[in-house]
């Protein structure tokens, strides 16, 4: 996944009212990379976690007819790299770091599915703009919790899949859940933001789960 650094912008639609309909919550995104795309005079990329998807809801397929599409088994080739503006719709671990990674250079949005892959860390890390509340100042890690990032960051080269990684991310865990603020969700969406791979939010969330049952 690209770091954080090399996104310009990024926004996002939380899951986080179950009134709101996945049209409203699309049609958020889309006016936003519509307004990047314009401003970038760019073409956008819509990525999703499969074909078809796209051609439920109308705002996605009117985007897709004037756009490139694309998913994470259809691999950068499809869009080729520095296209433009993203759009992600929905994504798990694999397609947020796909979809972050075509963003280089450009702007990021996210429509969150709770049960896919959960955002607040993400957000909070990237400074991201809530949709549903455009007004409001994005929350910021804590500077506790954001130096534990760091040093999550720092050992994530392996995907914490070697043994010295592992010690060095369970240390680390500990000491956040010692100070209250091991949270799954935000740990992992703050360290895909800051560029983990799929495969280390994988691990990582799993260490996180070995911790839990203690």
């Amino acid at each position: 996944m690209s770091s954080t650094s090399s996104i310009l912008r990024a926004a996002w639609v939380p899951d986080d009212d179950p009134e709101r309909d996945w049209e409203i919550a699309a049609d958020l995104a889309v006016e936003w990379v519509q307004q990047e795309y314009a401003e970038q005079g760019a073409i956008g990329v819509l990525v999703l976690n499969a074909f078809g998807v796209e051609q439920q809801i109308p705002s996605l397929r009117h985007f897709a007819a004037e756009h490139a599409v694309t998913t994470p088994r259809a691999s950068h080739h499809r869009v080729g790299r520095g296209i433009g503006p993203v759009l992600a719709y929905v994504p798990d671990e694999r397609t947020l770091d796909f979809a972050a990674d075509l963003a280089r250079g450009s702007s990021l949005a996210v429509v969150e599915n709770m049960h896919g892959f959960p955002l607040r860390g993400w957000a909070r890390q990237l400074g991201a703009i809530d949709l549903t509340r455009p007004d409001e100042q994005p929350e910021p890690l804590g500077s506790e919790l954001a130096e534990a990032i760091d040093r999550l960051d720092f050992y994530k080269n392996n995907g914490f899949g070697d043994k010295f990684g592992k010690q060095q991310a369970q240390r680390i865990l500990q000491g956040l859940r010692g100070a209250g603020l091991l949270d799954r969700d935000i740990v992992l969406g703050a360290l895909a933001a800051r560029g983990a791979s799929d495969r280390a939010v994988r691990n990582l969330g799993k260490l996180i789960d070995a911790l839990d049952r203690r």
